[in-house]
């Protein structure tokens, strides 16, 4: 871990701000890593969600169940990377893979347990609850994956973190939702149009407007999970900046590191 030069400056951020340095940093010094995960983790995934539809022909509704699910657990790979790219430009995909499924099964047991309670807060309370149930769980995938916490210290940890700084968290959390909305639309708008406009193929894959879910559909939604992830880890290096100081904690330990090899040279 390079801990004497951060790839990422830690210092307060305003939400949009994450936003902008997220996009960036997906679509430049993440870009490499990112498109090496998005081939080994998400191909295989959106292939065996289109399967569901076309091989298995499951209704609409129950491909987007899964694809939502899947959707959130592939976040974690992007999780991984991101931090691991905080303090290094150079990362290997079997170092972010190994790391994501060290944690896999307190991932999902994590997961299964936050996504149960906001729908239940959501059934029980006609979404007003939303949110105020959903900000608290917003850190768990960082808790669990980088932090190395159980699932329901991760809960713990990260309803923490969000102390004082609920609307922050929602705001993001709207913001990445229109994110993944608007790439599910843009992804079929952009494909249909090439399908119809310029190939005069119709629509042999179906349409979303139409059948409500399409391949591209589904493609977007998953072409948005690694700018998703970066955000929100780029919020929660935000919080821990602000709640714990983590910018100085991080300069300290780089100081240690460097005297430390140091005296390992002058030995």
């Amino acid at each position: 871990m390079n801990l004497d030069r951060a790839a990422i400056v830690l210092r307060p951020r305003t939400v949009a701000e994450v936003v902008d340095l997220a996009f960036r940093l997906t679509f430049s010094l993440a870009a490499p890593v990112y498109l090496k995960l998005s081939v080994w983790v998400l191909t295989p995934v959106i292939a065996g969600t289109l399967a569901l539809k076309y091989a298995l022909k499951w209704d609409w509704w129950a491909v987007w169940i899964v694809a939502i699910l899947a959707a959130n657990l592939t976040q974690g790979v992007f999780t991984v990377a991101a931090g691991r790219l905080l303090f290094s430009e150079e990362v290997r995909v079997t170092e972010v893979l190994g790391g994501y499924f060290k944690r896999f099964v307190s991932y999902f047991f994590t997961l299964l347990i936050t996504r149960s309670l906001l729908a239940l807060a959501a059934l029980m309370s006609f979404f007003v609850a939303l949110p105020f149930a959903w900000p608290p769980m917003v850190f768990v995938h960082e808790a669990v994956l980088l932090e190395g916490a159980d699932p329901f210290s991760a809960l713990g940890r990260a309803s923490k973190f969000v102390t004082g700084r609920t609307w922050s968290a929602f705001g993001l959390l709207m913001l990445l939702l229109c994110g993944q909305i608007g790439a599910i639309f843009i992804a079929e708008i952009l494909a249909q149009s090439i399908l119809n406009d310029v190939l005069q193929l119709g629509t042999p894959a179906g349409s979303l407007f139409k059948d409500m879910i399409s391949p591209f559909a589904v493609i977007g939604l998953f072409a948005s999970v690694p700018f998703v992830s970066t955000a929100r880890f780029l919020q929660y290096i935000d919080t821990r900046t602000r709640s714990d100081g983590w910018d100085i904690q991080v300069r300290f330990l780089a100081i240690a590191s460097k005297d430390e090899n140091e005296r390992r040279l002058a030995a």
